[in-house]
């Protein structure tokens, strides 16, 4: 019998055995297996190690793929020590076990025994260190793939409610953080990227700023979070105001205190926390920010797509994350709606509505 070009038969010493072509071409015969299920089994291991080619490695076990991994795993800082985290659970529970051996079954039982909280996160980062074993040719398929992974619902953001309350956070900063808290509701740009901004970056007379490179946990990459995130960012006339008023102490942008870049835990201790509190406003993240930004320009009727431009991600993120908190965007649509219906639609350059007004009139 053939089997996706191999065969198994019976030997003339009554066992069975199988033929196959090798990653050579050459043709190779094994003997001496006691039943047609072993000698088909077999065969279809040799044809799985010709199809994969000498990286074929299903008996290297989750811990030692997850090291080699992290190992050469070219990502933000704050993105590395996400993934080493999220890794722990499935390394906890298959760590030993040989990759070429998890099966679907295992994997969804293992997620659904987590804490609701932690099932999205580790079994995103399972299914990506297993799917580099599939790039790499260790193992043939991923077996994470075959489990839903439904993200958890989102939780609840609170942007700041208008400018006053930026201005209240900006007045108990000095100038440079000030200006950076503006800058940051301003442009919506990651606190990362911003830290990593420097004056070649921003053209005043143009209103805008090139996000190039971005600094956390003391190191400067010279490109964003992803190869989306290089992008540039209309500044609005609030935010071209602030940085007109910012004294130029060097190339960096915003610079810390004690000169070099700002660290964000630093910032978040000395500054920020102090700031908010000083000016009777409640504790938001830094991040929500950004967040702010996303809210305001939605309800100002930028589209999403635009706004995922602007801030660097992608629609579904923009829709998921903030389009339920745009309270006036329906509003603003609505207002375009009615617009249109009222001038109707430009027809070689007249108004569809001034057309079927003169023909009733006619």
């Amino acid at each position: 019998m053939t089997a996706q070009g191999g065969q198994v038969f019976r030997a003339p010493a009554g066992s069975w055995a199988i033929r196959f072509y090798d990653a050579a071409g050459q043709r190779r015969q094994r003997n001496g297996f006691r039943t047609r299920g072993e000698a088909r089994t077999a065969l279809n291991e040799q044809l799985r190690r010709v199809r994969l080619g000498p990286l074929h490695r299903p008996q290297v076990t989750l811990n030692e793929l997850a090291d080699a991994y992290l190992a050469q795993y070219d990502a933000a800082p704050a993105t590395v020590v996400w993934m080493d985290y999220n890794l722990r659970a499935s390394r906890e529970a298959f760590g030993r076990e040989r990759i070429g051996e998890l099966s679907v079954q295992q994997i969804a039982a293992w997620r659904k025994s987590l804490p609701e909280a932690r099932r999205y996160p580790a079994h995103r980062a399972l299914r990506q260190v297993l799917q580099a074993g599939v790039r790499w040719k260790w193992i043939e398929e991923n077996a994470a793939v075959g489990v839903k992974n439904p993200q958890p619902p989102m939780g609840e953001i609170d942007p700041f409610e208008d400018w006053a309350e930026i201005e209240a956070i900006v007045a108990e900063l000095d100038v440079v953080l000030g200006t950076l808290v503006a800058f940051l509701v301003g442009t919506g740009v990651r606190p990362e990227e911003a830290f990593g901004a420097e004056w070649r970056d921003v053209d005043l007379d143009g209103a805008t700023f090139t996000v190039r490179r971005a600094f956390a946990k003391g190191r400067l990459k010279p490109y964003p979070k992803t190869a989306r995130s290089r992008r540039r960012v209309p500044l609005r006339a609030r935010v071209v105001t602030e940085l007109g008023y910012l004294p130029r102490l060097g190339p960096v942008l915003f610079p810390a205190p004690g000169g070099g870049r700002i660290d964000i835990n630093n910032f978040r201790h000395r500054g920020w926390t102090p700031s908010l509190r000083a000016a009777g406003l409640k504790h938001r993240r830094i991040y929500d920010l950004r967040h702010t930004y996303a809210t305001w320009s939605l309800a100002a009727g930028v589209d999403i797509y635009t706004l995922a431009r602007r801030m660097g991600t992608s629609l579904q993120m923009i829709d998921r994350t903030y389009g339920h908190l745009a309270a006036g965007a329906d509003v603003w649509e609505r207002e375009l709606l009615d617009g249109f219906d009222v001038r109707g639609r430009s027809t070689n350059g007249r108004y569809l509505g001034a057309e079927i007004e003169e023909e009733e009139t006619s």
